[in-house]
């Protein structure tokens, strides 16, 4: 009779160790999962190199404006960055590839999607131009977004066609 609990004991630590070999094989399998997911996202890996803007834009994910509508400084200075790259390629006529791919390049360096570039220059063309008293009575994100704008604004001014010609017309319109 002793032999037959020995023979269940030692049949229940084989499931055991098999249970516990293939649960972990399981959380490896969805932990490189989840790796190269995140591999994809941040480096584009398995991006499509097409023609078009979107395929060599890297962040593709959708952007949801804070609640507060606030522009970041560092949401600025990308807005900056790619108006002083689109403006100086405009006036070399450079050629609508080498306009997409610098375009292109300014958002996956500052890793900003096409949605959230969108916004930004939607919120930011509100304040260019404007003039102090026309955001006063509006709300904290209205003064704090038109004295951010105030402080870019020098250097918005150098380049005043862009908000107006739109040099940046495909990623309006995607």
């Amino acid at each position: 009779m002793s032999s037959q609990p020995k023979a269940r004991r030692a049949r229940s630590r084989r499931w055991f160790f098999l249970t516990i070999v293939v649960l972990s094989l399981a959380f490896l399998v969805l932990t490189f999962r989840v790796f190269m997911m995140e591999a994809n996202t941040s480096l584009g890996l398995s991006r499509v190199s097409g023609m078009g803007l979107q395929g060599l834009v890297v962040n593709v994910q959708s952007y949801v404006p804070p609640v507060d509508s606030i522009l970041r400084p560092s949401q600025l200075t990308m807005l900056l960055h790619v108006i002083e790259e689109l403006d100086s390629l405009a006036e070399t006529k450079g050629d609508e590839s080498s306009r997409r791919q610098a375009f292109a390049q300014t958002l996956n360096q500052y890793t900003t999607s096409l949605s959230e570039y969108r916004w930004i220059r939607n919120t930011a063309k509100e304040y260019v131009g404007t003039s102090r008293e026309s955001h006063r009575s509006g709300s904290r994100a209205d003064s704090v977004n038109a004295q951010r704008m105030r402080m870019f604004s020098p250097r918005i001014r150098i380049h005043p066609r862009f908000f107006r010609d739109t040099l940046d017309r495909e990623a309006l319109n995607l």
